[in-house]
């Protein structure tokens, strides 16, 4: 059973905008792609796996963070969602 104060918290961060961004440390793995589940990444322009819509909030879910095996990404609140 999740508790009021947990069930808060998750619509708290649910509430808020979230952009997935690929720092310094990207091998082109495509491990954050093959997993985003919403499918907002892709390879760019300079090789490197990047968020389709960067207007467009990537949902925070932190698959990508997790499963990137170089820690290349990171996740940049946008905002509250409207």
């Amino acid at each position: 059973m999740v508790s009021n104060k947990l069930s808060k918290k998750f619509q708290e961060l649910s509430n808020i905008k979230y952009k997935a961004i690929t720092v310094g440390k990207c091998v082109k793995c495509g491990t954050c792609i093959q997993y985003c589940p919403l499918n907002l990444r892709i390879f760019g322009k300079k090789g490197k796996a990047v968020t389709i819509d960067s207007n467009r909030s990537c949902g925070g879910c932190s698959v990508c963070f997790h499963r990137c095996p170089q820690q290349a990404i990171e996740l940049i609140p946008l905002g509250k969602n409207d």
